[in-house]
């Protein structure tokens, strides 16, 4: 009993020090981010008939992605969607989107970007207009900075009415997590 005892007790000691050695995490795991989006539910518009229309908005609940964005993570803005919710049939009215994207944090270096961008070649499906990002750009330090503009420009021939749209702004990346003895 006494050579299976120091057998088992050796070998522990050997694995803890293989485990704890410096430079040498205990656990290191990387995983994909599916994509993940930030949603502005019942935007209210309201236009004359016009040949272009400007909308803007702030995101400033983004407690959902917060804990996500402190974490070792990288990611990009992939794709924005506009779903007309009430007051169209659809959106075939459009010819150019443009939407930028910027911190709203007042005293930010963080440049506005414009990310999803369609001029002429817009594609709508009914109701729905998808944009994918222009560039890909890292969008954590525009979640950390606790509030997010986006600015929505339309051309077009626009009609006179009033309307709801939801709009999601979509990123998706990796994330990592590491424990170091």
């Amino acid at each position: 009993m006494t050579t299976t005892m120091t057998m088992t007790y050796r070998s522990t000691a050997l694995l803890f020090g293989l485990v704890t050695l410096p430079g040498c995490p205990l656990l290191d795991v990387q995983a994909d981010v599916p994509e993940v989006c930030l949603t502005y539910p019942n935007l209210q518009v309201q236009t004359p008939a016009v040949s272009s229309a400007t909308q803007s908005f702030v995101f400033d609940d983004l407690s959902a992605v917060h804990d996500l964005a402190n974490q070792d993570v990288s990611l990009e803005f992939v794709r924005a969607a506009i779903r007309v919710t009430s007051g169209l049939e659809n959106l075939a009215f459009i010819d150019a989107v443009h939407i930028v994207v910027a911190s709203n944090d007042p005293g930010t270096t963080l440049p506005p970007l414009t990310m999803y961008n369609c001029d002429g070649d817009c594609a709508p499906d009914g109701n729905t207009l998808e944009l994918p990002a222009a560039v890909a750009h890292n969008a954590v330090d525009y979640l950390r900075s606790n509030s997010i503009a986006i600015n929505l420009e339309f051309r077009g021939e626009i009609p006179a009415a009033a309307w709801t749209m939801d709009v999601d702004v979509c990123m998706k990346g990796s994330a990592g997590f590491t424990v170091s003895p």
